[in-house]
């Protein structure tokens, strides 16, 4: 209902008198529009209303997750996110879509996010986790990118049929490796076997033969993976 009546508010239809502080409505235009059923239609409706770049900005979060550190946001705003992009946060926020905790954003509600998700055309999701994974692999630092490579590897991942290069494919298999084995070293042992095997289906048929060791190195990652599950 509140989101209803937000809607009312941003389209007109709903607006407040100054000279008699008192509120007003359109009531024809009122009865015309149809209250959705759906949370996530009328959360849809909201961010439609949004500017572009505050728009743009919540589709590229909610790949993401449900939250995203501002460590993050600095690495994927280095190339393709619009100017001002922190301001447009802080507009977000208003809006109510978002909350910022310490250094973290956080969508308000998961529906919120599903909504924001939903404006990226079905056939277009997985490039754009490419997009975003490959931003935070070109701008974060070594030592950063030991922080950030569960996120990295799950956006990579997620856009793995649309690289082509054998160089590109080699190295996210080396990303996967780094990630499973740290995964395997923090005990989270089912996301060590989901990268690992990433890894491994990413290595081309003479694998053994020109990536021998990146070979052996995932594929026994991967037993000891399995074993650790009870597999």
């Amino acid at each position: 209902a509140t989101q209803f009546i937000q809607t009312l508010w941003w389209e007109g239809s709903l607006y407040f008198m100054l000279d008699n502080n008192s509120w007003a409505w359109d009531l024809k235009a009122i009865e015309a529009k149809s209250i959705p059923d759906d949370a996530v239609q009328l959360l849809l409706e909201k961010i439609l209303h949004l500017p572009t770049a505050a728009q743009y900005i919540l589709q590229h979060l909610a790949c993401i997750g449900s939250s995203c550190h501002e460590s993050i946001l600095i690495l994927i705003t280095s190339q393709g996110f619009p100017s001002g992009s922190f301001s447009v946060l802080d507009f977000i926020i208003e809006e109510g879509l978002l909350n910022k905790e310490g250094a973290e954003y956080k969508f308000v509600h998961d529906q919120i996010q599903l909504a924001a998700y939903s404006l990226i055309p079905p056939d277009k999701r997985d490039c754009v986790h490419l997009q975003i994974g490959s931003m935070i692999l070109k701008h974060a630092s070594e030592e950063k990118l030991g922080s950030v490579i569960f996120i990295a590897a799950d956006q990579l991942n997620r856009g793995t049929k649309f690289i082509i290069d054998e160089d590109q494919k080699l190295q996210l298999a080396k990303l996967n490796l780094r990630a499973g084995e740290k995964a395997m070293s923090l005990g989270t042992f089912w996301s060590a076997v989901t990268y690992l095997k990433s890894g491994i289906d990413l290595l081309n048929n003479d694998s053994w033969t020109n990536m021998h060791d990146l070979s052996l190195q995932l594929h026994s990652s991967y037993a000891e993976s399995l074993y650790s599950i009870g597999q």
